[in-house]
């Protein structure tokens, strides 16, 4: 049987960035139930769309690198808030075009001083030139999770 110690488990890559995750994401639920009524998957359809101007379901998918599923619940559930409205893509009308109502505006303006905020404190220890790294670093782990032939 392979030797799976607690200590060679922390030097895989995947163990440590999924902690990573777990934690930013419950630091973000923790930030988003003390000042909103939504959930962090109705956040970053938010932000992006924010993001965008206006966007679709497709694009928030595959540039949120969210599963399709809850994007369509998040959506559903920010148009029964008020937060969104959705109205039919002229050019193709299988998709609906995505944008945040006057209510989703200000909770948009209430909830992103507060993240880039974390985002600071996440950062705080890092040196500009660190941080600069991170990202590349990021951008660069990014592309070699796409590849499949290794």
């Amino acid at each position: 049987m392979p030797d799976i110690s607690p200590i060679k488990l922390r030097a895989f890559l995947t163990f440590r960035l999924t902690r990573l995750q777990a934690q930013i994401n419950s630091q973000a639920q923790h930030i988003l139930r003390a000042h909103s009524d939504i959930g962090q998957t109705e956040w970053r359809v938010i932000f992006m769309v924010a993001d965008l101007g206006e966007g679709t379901m497709a694009q928030v998918v595959r540039d949120g690198k969210i599963d399709k599923a809850q994007v369509s619940r998040a959506v559903k559930s920010l148009i029964k808030s008020g937060y969104l409205e959705s109205r039919v893509d002229p050019a193709d009308h299988r998709q609906s075009i995505l944008t945040l109502t006057g209510k989703g505006h200000k909770i948009y303006l209430r909830i992103l001083p507060l993240m880039q905020e974390r985002q600071r404190h996440l950062l705080a220890d890092l040196g500009d030139e660190e941080v600069d790294m991170l990202f590349q670093v990021l951008d660069r782990l990014e592309a070699a999770a796409q590849r499949r032939d290794f």
